[in-house]
């Protein structure tokens, strides 16, 4: 499974740059754009700081993207067993 993320849109909104998303999280501007590109996830620290300056909860920005197995499936072929 993959992380997306709503990170640009909210930080876009509450007009903060990628600069000082960065400094106001202690990472580089690279890391931000790295994680609004999703080509990188957070480290759940660096998650809950994000949240944390943006006065969000976690998974208002991050869901697990649908792809791969859930534990639905896994549960589903538990049972089949």
């Amino acid at each position: 499974m993959g992380v997306s993320n709503k990170l640009k849109d909210i930080r876009i909104s509450e007009q903060i740059n990628q600069t000082q998303m960065a400094e106001l999280c202690s990472v580089s501007r690279q890391t931000i754009h790295s994680i609004e590109t999703e080509k990188y996830a957070p480290s759940v620290e660096l998650a809950l700081k994000i949240a944390n300056v943006l006065n969000l909860k976690v998974e208002d920005i991050f869901t697990l993207s649908k792809e791969g197995v859930g534990m639905k499936d896994l549960n589903s072929k538990k049972d089949a067993r």
